[in-house]
């Protein structure tokens, strides 16, 4: 579990509070005064050994004279609360329930972006790319094998793309057009479905980094931007969510520093059918 990642957060939350403390040139007892908060309690929220309350934030921005960081503020302990769900407890049931349980959020978002390094994104797989992609997971991972409910429910997913109210930004890097995530005639199917989406489907954009870009910021995880409310970031050992308005904005900067080089339309197509054309020989 990446509970190295769950401390790094509450650090940073810790620190982000003691320096307002800091800045109104309050101790501890003084802010504990002010904010009617036990001043055991904000030494442990310095420590990072407690969480503050949403009430305790909003108190304690107000004794320093920050209350223009109280929405962040309570973003990031939102996200420190629930950051981070363990793959192994989603899956105890099989990848179906993972699956599914993505769609409530699917259904609000209106807006979609999504980078993924060396996989095609769910929504834009076939159904044969969809079922090696989550065979390799169940696999690696011994969880048990639903591996139809899984891929039924992928594809179900892909239902909002015909949804004239909603907007989708891919953008993969070419490894994820030669990831042989299943057999060759598979691999090309796949590129042809990308290239449909080059040809002006008109919610959808889809870019490619080429290898040789060099984008200002190439990000080490792949992830997806809803709205401009979360960021959904795919590690290893599970998934982490970020809430707070200051880690969305990092990454909706991240994600247009790709789209500045990426390439779309004929220039994508010259790089799909390249990939394909390996494919097919093989």
């Amino acid at each position: 579990m990446g509970t190295s990642r769950i401390d790094e957060a509450k650090g940073i939350l810790a620190a982000r509070l003691k320096a307002l403390r800091l800045d109104a040139n309050l101790t501890g007892r003084a802010l504990a005064v002010k904010t009617e908060i036990d001043h055991t309690k904000i030494s442990k929220i310095e420590n990072a050994k407690q969480l503050p309350s949403q009430d305790d934030i909003r108190a304690w921005c107000a004794a320093c004279g920050a209350e223009e960081q109280v929405i962040d503020l309570i973003a990031a302990a939102k996200n420190v609360e629930a950051m981070y769900t363990e793959w192994r407890r989603l899956e105890e049931t099989g990848l179906g329930h993972v699956q599914r349980s993505f769609l409530p959020l699917y259904d609000k978002t209106r807006r979609f972006r999504v980078w993924q390094h060396s996989a095609i994104p769910g929504l834009i797989q076939t159904e044969a790319y969809a079922r090696g992609h989550l065979g390799t997971i169940i696999d690696w991972r011994g969880i048990p094998d639903d591996l139809d409910a899984a891929v039924e429910a992928r594809l179900k997913q892909q239902d909002i793309l015909r949804n004239g109210d909603k907007r989708f930004a891919f953008i993969v890097g070419e490894q994820a057009l030669r990831t042989p995530l299943v057999e060759p005639e598979d691999m090309a199917a796949q590129l042809d479905r990308l290239v449909e989406l080059t040809t002006g489907v008109a919610n959808v954009s889809f870019g490619i980094i080429p290898a040789s870009a060099r984008p200002a910021m190439m990000p080490p995880e792949s992830f997806w931007i809803y709205d401009a409310d979360r960021v959904r970031v795919d590690t290893v050992p599970g998934q982490v969510q970020h809430k707070a308005p200051s880690d969305v904005q990092v990454y909706e900067k991240a994600f247009e520093a790709l789209h500045t080089v990426a390439v779309y339309g004929q220039a994508a197509r010259d790089l799909l059918q390249i990939a394909a054309s390996e494919f097919q020989a093989t």
